[in-house]
């Protein structure tokens, strides 16, 4: 009776062990195929699948690291950081909260917001070398695309992925153009401010509309239509303003679209790239980023 006991003691244990084994072994196979396939919402619900099965695998921080990347390929910004933010809470000190760190800045920069990825806290832990080299790459191009060209010129610029001095140098002597001057212009023909900003369809629309108003409301009052006449200079009062305050803004528009375009050149020239674009399901940390 002993005997057969400890056999079925045995066997139990044996079973039990084989299921730990195997669930340590387990990989979230299908949603990886997914996510490499692109399809990525259906790999959010097998990822989440894995997670409630097999919760404390060494997959699993991978597997919610997923659902997070998942989100931002999909560009559904808040979910993604959300999700970050549990995997930062549900793993500290892992490769995994290490790069859901540098992702929270990337997608600060991804959606134009350079000033909210340089106020970012999350990457103060940092232990992995690369990661610690990509956040410093972040923090060159945020400060270039904030045109805080004074703090980048007390950084050490050398290093691939980054801005060179002389990258610096043409982005200080970018040639923009003065919203004051546009506005000016404006001022005293309506449309010249626009034509400057090379914004040739709305300097012939301003300058189009001015004139109709001027001309109708002077028409007007010359024909003894008094009221006709201030009714239609009233609203070339605000069509004048506008027009000024368009050739200003149009001059902004100008100078934002010659910044980006040269600083994309430049990123494509350094061959600096985010995480966020790597759309393998396994990243490779032991590789070079760049």
């Amino acid at each position: 009776m002993s005997l057969r006991l400890t056999l079925i003691l045995l066997s139990v244990l044996f079973l039990q062990l084989s299921q730990v084994s195997a669930a340590n072994g387990t990989t979230p196979g299908f949603a990886d195929s997914l996510f490499n396939e692109g399809d990525y919402f259906r790999a959010i619900t097998e990822y989440k699948r894995y997670l409630y099965t097999y919760p404390d695998t060494p997959a699993a921080a991978r597997a919610q690291l997923n659902i997070a990347r998942s989100y931002l390929q999909a560009e559904r910004w808040q979910d993604g950081e959300f999700a970050l933010q549990q995997v930062i809470a549900n793993y500290p000190g892992s490769d995994e909260a290490d790069i859901a760190r540098i992702l929270s800045i990337e997608s600060a920069f991804k959606q134009g917001k350079p000033t909210v990825a340089l106020q970012t806290n999350n990457a103060t832990t940092l232990t992995h070398l690369n990661l610690l080299d990509q956040q410093q790459r972040l923090r060159i191009w945020a400060l270039a695309y904030q045109g805080n060209y004074s703090k980048l010129s007390s950084l050490d610029l050398s290093g691939s992925g980054c801005l060179t001095q002389q990258d610096l140098q043409n982005l200080e002597q970018l040639p923009t153009k003065s919203p004051a001057l546009a506005g000016t212009l404006s001022a005293i023909l309506p449309g010249s401010g626009q034509l400057y900003a090379k914004r040739y369809r709305e300097a012939g629309l301003a300058l189009l509309l001015n004139a109709a108003f001027i001309a109708g409301g002077l028409q007007a009052i010359d024909t003894g239509n008094e009221v006709l006449g201030g009714i239609l200079l009233f609203f070339e009062a605000g069509w004048y303003g506008g027009n000024i305050y368009n050739a200003m803004n149009s001059v902004h528009k100008y100078n934002r679209t010659l910044q980006q375009s040269t600083l994309m050149e430049m990123r494509q020239r350094s061959h600096f790239s985010l995480l966020l674009d790597d759309d393998a399901a396994i990243l490779k940390l032991s590789a070079p980023l760049d």
